[in-house]
């Protein structure tokens, strides 16, 4: 993770704490005055991303300004949704105000960069500003301009190499390394063998030398919210890299996983304990540096942890479900931890849960955690 981080979820609380934040009906998109608007095409281009602006892009329908057929292939059809709004459109680009850079012409498409900042913040929210620079596409479908991913344009020339269930993709200057490659399908046969997942679909894996190379293909220039250097999109069928590797376990966990709305602590966890850590530490390396840190410091709660308020430097919100997946498998073997698998995408839900499973009153639920980081500190 990186030093912002700790601002972006400053912001978040700025927004949490004041919801009236930038609540406009109609989101106002300015125009830097390098866009020739005089131009007809470029005047199109600039009304339809205003429009699409204004379409609650966070929502999941048939919206009219986006191309038919990535609606068609996903679901979630603009890659930069789940990074861009943290907050609900309407509320983030009313705060982050919209403009439009440059609309330039490449090819049969236009590149559409567009600026998302603020003015007026306090001095402890002016770091997550700006918040992004996206740069997407627009194409024309039956005579009109539609949006586009840049994930197929830029991608267009690179070359692909096949084995057994995986593609991988990368840029023609990338040299493939055939050997880490070849260790990726049966890393993820073993872990769907071991705990008796479904047949795992084949999926594509985009190789960049960085996460801000690897964020061009998300539709950013420039990002900060969700900036990482991997990303597994099991709904998409595609794991980002932004290591310049052919094998990154903890992402390729993501794609394994059999597709559920889980709570992310167990998501996360799960592919940090069978998976690593995103930059190369071990499951056990990572439960140690936590269990260090935890030691000198005995105010910490677990709904500390849940709220990402403490320990973003020792990634504790990861290895904390890491370390309660390996507890489950200990006390009931993969049937347990399949049933911690299942539980949702809430706080609530997850407090229970662990409760359940590990036969603990809720009252107990800081010391139980506490006690179980603990096991791997270091002697």
């Amino acid at each position: 993770m990186k030093e912002t981080t700790i601002s972006i979820w400053l912001l978040l609380f700025l927004f949490a704490t004041n919801p009236t934040i930038g609540q406009q009906t109609k989101i106002d998109v300015a125009i830097h005055w390098r866009v020739d608007t005089s131009k007809k095409e470029i005047k199109e281009v600039a009304a339809l991303w205003a429009n699409y602006l204004n379409s609650t892009p966070d929502s999941l329908y048939d919206n009219p300004y986006w191309n038919n057929a990535e609606k068609v292939k996903y679901k979630g059809f603009d890659f930069s949704t789940p990074y861009l709004y943290q907050f609900p459109s309407k509320q983030l680009l009313n705060y982050f105000k919209p403009t439009i850079l440059s609309i330039e012409k490449e090819g049969e498409y236009y590149g559409i960069r567009t600026l998302f900042s603020t003015e007026g913040l306090e001095a402890a929210y002016r770091k997550p500003n700006p918040w992004c620079i996206t740069k997407l596409y627009a194409v024309k479908e039956n005579g009109d301009w539609r949006l586009k991913n840049a994930l197929p344009v830029i991608t267009e020339e690179w070359n692909k190499k096949t084995i057994e269930k995986i593609t991988f993709i990368y840029p023609q200057h990338h040299k493939f390394n055939n050997d880490l490659a070849t260790k990726a399908n049966p890393f993820c046969n073993e872990l769907s063998k071991e705990f008796k997942f479904p047949e795992w679909i084949p999926f594509e894996y985009y190789i960049t030398e960085s996460a801000d190379e690897m964020g061009k293909l998300l539709n950013f220039d420039f990002y900060a919210a969700g900036y990482t250097t991997g990303i597994g999109a099991n709904d998409k069928r595609i794991l980002f890299c932004g290591t310049g590797s052919e094998y990154y376990p903890h992402e390729l966990v993501h794609l394994i996983l059999p597709r559920f709305d889980r709570h992310g602590l167990i998501e996360e966890g799960f592919a940090t304990w069978k998976g690593g850590q995103d930059g190369g530490k071990t499951f056990e390396e990572s439960a140690e540096l936590l269990a260090n840190e935890l030691a000198k410091n005995d105010t910490v709660t677990f709904s500390d942890i849940l709220n990402k308020n403490w320990g973003w430097q020792y990634y504790s919100f990861y290895t904390t479900g890491a370390v309660l997946c390996k507890a489950a498998y200990d006390k009931g073997g993969i049937n347990l931890v399949k049933k911690l698998l299942e539980t949702p995408r809430d706080d609530e839900k997850l407090v229970e849960t662990i409760c359940s499973l590990f036969e603990i009153k809720r009252k107990d639920i800081d010391a139980f955690w506490r006690s179980e980081v603990l096991k791997y500190k270091r002697k």
